[in-house]
């Protein structure tokens, strides 16, 4: 299968479970059935270890209507999302405002989107973390994983200082010694080349002559993966190289996080160039916040682990 043809039907399965997720943004789930297929197989968490199978759309659609007077989400934070051409699956951390006593409740879920109706998803699956009481906070909420939350963060700001070459937001999540191993986009040898950079600002040079030469427009993360100590991403850029026509290519890399919550590296590679996948175009594979909203919704400090 060509690349652009396999690459396409992974955006298209991320695109349809974007859409859906947004649906529930401040909508009160008016319109979110437009992101269902025709027969639609739901298995949904109502609290820890508690959950219900629901088929067909008018059960799906019934459990939508009845969510509106129990909570509204809030903001969402994918600590992994794996993506293929017929499901995707997403580690989250999600907040949802519940509606009785006004307030912001901090989980963690799992859940599989199904994706291989050609007109929404054919399904959703879902699991919310179960914690021993004894570790929960005095209030009963749950504890947060901040030190991946943390990376999340980290890894999101690196993307955007490569997006906009801004070498300063670059330099602020970098160890001073760090080291990056990843393909040279500035190389044309057959087979590509390695770079062997020491030092952020070793590798903040790289990165503005390589923004120079290739005016990222925006990266898609069509994987990602986020821990304690590392985070792995597979991402889609999409470029206009020497200002010219737009183009694409996929790298997969490990980013190490030290103790002192800075990357130490950046080691991977990437494919060849590519022209434009038709779904390349619009930026994917985000964390979701309600539209107008800059920040984090949920400031994590006064959350357990924020």
């Amino acid at each position: 299968m060509p690349e652009n043809d396999s690459v396409e039907m992974v955006l298209q399965s991320i695109a349809k479970t974007e859409r859906h997720i947004r649906s529930e943004y401040g909508t009160r789930m008016v319109g979110v059935m437009d992101t269902i297929g025709a027969h639609p197989h739901f298995a949904m968490p109502q609290q820890p270890g508690v959950v219900t199978v629901i088929s067909g759309r008018d059960d799906v659609d019934a459990m939508y209507k009845a969510s509106v007077a129990l909570a509204a989400p809030q903001g969402s934070r994918l600590l992994s999302q794996l993506a293929t051409d017929w499901f995707i699956f997403v580690d989250n951390v999600p907040t949802r405002l519940w509606i009785e006593g006004d307030q912001l409740v901090t989980v963690q879920t799992v859940t599989m989107f199904v994706t291989d109706d050609k007109d929404g998803l054919t399904g959703e699956y879902a699991w919310q973390r179960q914690y021993p009481p004894q570790t929960g906070a005095a209030d009963g909420s749950v504890p947060l994983p901040s030190r991946e939350l943390h990376n999340l963060e980290l890894h999101q700001t690196l993307l955007d200082a490569l997006c906009t070459g801004d070498t300063d937001a670059l330099a602020s999540v970098l160890d001073p010694g760090c080291i990056w191993a990843t393909r040279d986009y500035l190389s044309n040898a057959e087979g590509g080349t390695l770079t062997n950079l020491k030092g952020a600002e070793a590798v903040a040079d790289h990165v503005a002559d390589w923004h120079a030469a290739l005016n990222p427009e925006h990266v898609s993360i069509l994987n990602r993966r986020v821990t304690d100590w590392y985070v792995f991403s597979e991402d889609l850029w999409v470029v206009r190289p020497a200002g010219g026509e737009r183009r694409q290519y996929r790298t997969a890399t490990v980013y190490p996080v030290g103790e002192n919550g800075l990357f130490e590296g950046a080691l991977g590679f990437g494919k060849e160039m590519t022209p434009l996948s038709p779904s390349a175009g619009v930026r994917m594979g985000l964390s979701f916040y309600p539209e107008g909203v800059a920040a984090d919704p949920a400031c994590l400090a006064g959350y357990p682990g924020g």
